[in-house]
């Protein structure tokens, strides 16, 4: 799928889960949160020209909770979800 950024600008995303997952936007990864652990959470940054960019979410589970969440903040956004109005295929 596809990711819309509102604005030009450095966006940071944060990424818990229980157990592994990763964040990539086209061919950077920008969150890698891989490996069996409990609910953890990790956060990364990158710089996006307004616009649809290509975004993929991996995740597994093993044991345990099965947690998965994604926020992100960035010019004139405070950190929140993500909201669906802003993901395309």
């Amino acid at each position: 799928g596809f990711i819309d950024a509102p604005e030009t600008g450095v966006y940071t995303f944060w990424l818990d889960s229980d157990d592994g997952s990763r964040l990539q936007i086209g061919n950077t990864t920008v969150v890698d949160n891989d490996g069996l652990h409990s609910a953890l959470e990790k956060s990364g940054r990158i710089a996006l020209s307004a616009g649809l960019h290509p975004i993929t979410v991996e995740y597994f589970e093993k044991t345990g909770q099965d947690d998965l969440e994604l926020e992100w903040s960035g010019p004139g956004l405070k950190r929140s979800s993500i909201p669906s109005s802003r993901f395309a295929r």
